[in-house]
Formats: structure tokens, C-alpha cells, sequence
């Protein structure tokens, strides 16, 4: 097998996939929330909730190809946990802090315990300030657990093994419909073995460079299709945020993300071979930014679709409307403050030395 240059800082194909997987989610909660402006929901985009288990795979592959080759190395604990912090907190604190004053402003209750829990990412089963951080407090248990790796390997491999055994347990309890419920079921969410997914893929892209071929692409996009058109057709949804123990959240949460496991691989398969154009890049390094603001400003934005006529919004022009603002909002928030934020802490606080460099991470977070 022909060898080729391994990916570079920025892996093209995959910032363009994290920017649609974002966009995904925005249409999501578009059409979940055309009921405020009498629009019409289609059942064929709820598809896009998907996306965030697309970013815990990616998470999991990125992390591993940036810092697979740390594991073991306690001097490179620092720079890791600062890297993550720079990237994944202070947008998060600007939005969550900005989008609670609002509130305030606007005469809504804030609940303080609401806006610390979600500032602070730590493990919950409570609602968070906006609604979809509830996907950060997984990012950060997956960064914590990572951590131990590098501290560790023996000590991270045990644990990582036992969590996965955990897990799977977790699996076959409810297939016999007695899993663990409450606040466990997060730590025992199947999104763990999406992370996972995520870490043996980046392992194997660590260790060999593939020859460039369309055929694992065009082979797992079509199971992971199939895998949509199944679960809209039969409407295999969890049930809310908190479900952690129903088929849709336990085993089929499962096979999309060995869906999505193999369409990552193709992705990073193709890479010598796709030009992407900037704007797909562009969008893919706001991708965090606008995963956070959207359903912010869809609360805005829902009052002045309400006046469309209702010929546009049978048409979805409603729902156009919200996912235009929103991206055109949190896109302007990342050209202006979190892009030029984030630049200036890593100059400060992190050695352009430290290891751990090789690939941009991670996931939902920006790339630059």
C-alpha cells in the first residue's frame, strides 16, 4: 500500500464536516422551535440533533491524534489542560455570563445555580444556561479522563478499560430494561463509546498513513444514511436531554457512532484528494461559536418570524430566517471576540514548544 504525508495542522476535510454537523444542529432547533412562529415541523430534519454525536467521535479522534503520542508524559499535562481551558472556556463564560444578564435585564428569573453549572461543566442531570451546554459537561468528563492518560498510562488505561466495561455493562442492562437511572447514567452514557470510537480511530491514524480512496467514504456515508433514514422513519429519538437509558440513547446511539466512526475515517481517507474552499474552513472554525449562540438568538429572531406570511413560512422561510440569523450572530462573535480571545491567552499561557501540537483540536471547539 502507497504511503501518503500524514494530516497536517488543520485535517480540511474534517473542519468542513465539524461546520455542517454544527449547521445540522441549527436546523434542528429551528424546526423544533417553528411552533413559537407557526411554521410548520418536518419530521426529516430532526436528523440534525445528530450532530452532537458526531462531535463526540470527532472529539475523541482529534484529542488522540493531537496528544496520543503524550501518553505516559506528565510534563505535558500543563499545556494540554491549558490548551483545552483557552479553547473551550471562555466563550462558553462570555455566553453563558452575557446570556444571563440579558435575562435579567429582560425581567426572566436566573437561577445562579443554573448559570454556575453550566459555566463550570460539572456532572449534572440539571438544565443548562443555554440548552445545548449540556453537551460540554461530556467534553469535559472525556478531557478529565483523557488527562489521567498522559499523567499515567497505566493508571488511564485501567481506568479508560473499566469505564468502557462499565459502560457496555450499562448496555446490556438496558436491553433487559434495568439500567442504572439518575445521576450514574450520565458517567455510564453511551456517548462514552463514541469518544472511544473516536480514540481508536485517532490510535490507528497515529500508528499507519492510509493510501487516499473514496470507497470508505462512500461505503460508511451510506450505512450512516440508512442509519438516519431509520431512525426518522421510525422517530428512534432519546427522550430529552436526560435520557441516557432508552434504546434510542443506549444502542443506537451506539451504531450511529459507528456510523459516524467510519464517514470520520473516510474523511481523513480522502484529504489528499478534496480541495475544500476557505468558507468551509471559516465555518468549521466558528463551529463552537455557533453550536453555543443559535438557540440564543433563535429566541430573538422567533419574534419577527411570527410576521412572516404564512405562505413563506409553509415554505420554511421561517426556519431560513433563524438558522441565517443565528449563524451570521455567532460567526460575528467569532471573528470578533472569541477568535482574537483565544489567540491572545494561547500566546500568553502556552509555549509554542509544548507538545502535544500535531493536529488542530478538537471537536466542537475552533480551530485557530
Amino acid at each position: 500500500m502507497t504511503q501518503t504525508d500524514r494530516p497536517s495542522l488543520t485535517i480540511r476535510t474534517v473542519e468542513l464536516a465539524r461546520g455542517i454537523a454544527a449547521m445540522a444542529v441549527v436546523f434542528f432547533h429551528a424546526n423544533a422551535s417553528a411552533d413559537e412562529f407557526g411554521g410548520p415541523q418536518w419530521r426529516w430534519l430532526s436528523f440534525g440533533e445528530h450532530g452532537v454525536d458526531f462531535f463526540f467521535v470527532l472529539s475523541g479522534f482529534i484529542i488522540t491524534m493531537a496528544h496520543g503520542r503524550d501518553i505516559g508524559m506528565p510534563g505535558t499535562a500543563r499545556p494540554y489542560l491549558l490548551k483545552r481551558a483557552i479553547r473551550l472556556l471562555p466563550p462558553l463564560w462570555i455566553i453563558v455570563l452575557g446570556w444571563a444578564v440579558l435575562r435579567a435585564v429582560m425581567g426572566a428569573s436566573v437561577d445562579p445555580l443554573m448559570v454556575a453549572r453550566s459555566a463550570l461543566l460539572w456532572p449534572s442531570l440539571e438544565p443548562t444556561l443555554p440548552s445545548v451546554v449540556w453537551t460540554l459537561r461530556h467534553e469535559m468528563l472525556f478531557y478529565a479522563m483523557f488527562l489521567l492518560l498522559l499523567v499515567n498510562r497505566r493508571l488511564g488505561t485501567a481506568i479508560f478499560a473499566l469505564w468502557a466495561a462499565a459502560t457496555i455493562g450499562q448496555l446490556l442492562l438496558a436491553t433487559g430494561g434495568a439500567a442504572i437511572d439518575g445521576l450514574p447514567s450520565f458517567f455510564l452514557s453511551t456517548f462514552t463509546l463514541d469518544f472511544m470510537l473516536g480514540m481508536g480511530l485517532g490510535l490507528l491514524h497515529n500508528r499507519r498513513t492510509y493510501a487516499p480512496s473514496f470507497v470508505p467514504l462512500i461505503l460508511a456515508s451510506a450505512l450512516l444514511a440508512g442509519l438516519l433514514i431509520i431512525g426518522t422513519l421510525f422517530a428512534i429519538h432519546r427522550d430529552g436531554t436526560n435520557d441516557y437509558v432508552s434504546f434510542a440513547a443506549t444502542w443506537w446511539t451506539l451504531l450511529l457512532g459507528i456510523g459516524f466512526a467510519g464517514v470520520l475515517h473516510g474523511l481523513v481517507r480522502v484529504e489528499p484528494r478534496v480541495r475544500v474552499p476557505k468558507a468551509g474552513l471559516f465555518l468549521g472554525a466558528a463551529s463552537y461559536t455557533i453550536y453555543l449562540l443559535h438557540t440564543i438568538a433563535n429566541s430573538f429572531t422567533q419574534r419577527a418570524a411570527v410576521f412572516l406570511p404564512e405562505s413563506w413560512k409553509a415554505l420554511g422561510l421561517g426556519h431560513l430566517l433563524l438558522v441565517v440569523v443565528g449563524t451570521i450572530a455567532a460567526m460575528a462573535f467569532y471573528v470578533t471576540i472569541e477568535k482574537p480571545l483565544t489567540r491572545a491567552l494561547r500566546r500568553r499561557m502556552v509555549s509554542p514548544h509544548s507538545a502535544g501540537t500535531s493536529v488542530t483540536p478538537p471537536t466542537l471547539l475552533p480551530s485557530s
